[in-house]
């Protein structure tokens, strides 16, 4: 029983993630301001993207919304992981799950989308 109410002391700070996060600006607007090895959330229009810039330079566009519950990942440079502040799942820096509650992983965006 005590499970039950803990995860409805959870529901509050979800909900505020799921909608403030949608509404709040990105980390930058231009992907090109991305350093080596590091991540950040682009907006592009009235959404915001997951960017990560590998050691070889290459950028990789993913969407920023987390596949279990839709609320918007963070960039995590400790870890270079992309982290959902609702439930706590964990993709690494190229979108793959690393731990759930999500399953799948984030879906790819297509860089063409900056110019």
């Amino acid at each position: 029983m005590s499970s039950i109410f803990e995860r409805m002391k959870q529901v509050p700070g979800a909900m505020k993630h799921l909608v403030a996060d949608r509404v709040s600006k990105a980390d930058i607007t231009d992907p090109e301001a991305i350093s080596v090895g590091e991540g950040a959330l682009v907006q592009v229009g009235s959404r915001k993207v997951a960017v990560y810039r590998d050691d070889e330079g290459m950028l990789h566009a993913l969407s920023s919304v987390c596949t279990h519950m839709k609320c918007i990942v963070d960039w995590n440079p400790a870890e270079k992981t992309w982290d959902c502040p609702c439930h706590g799942s964990r993709y690494d820096a190229l979108g793959h799950v690393i731990s759930g509650p999500a399953k799948k992983d984030l879906n790819g965006e297509d860089l063409d989308t900056f110019d």
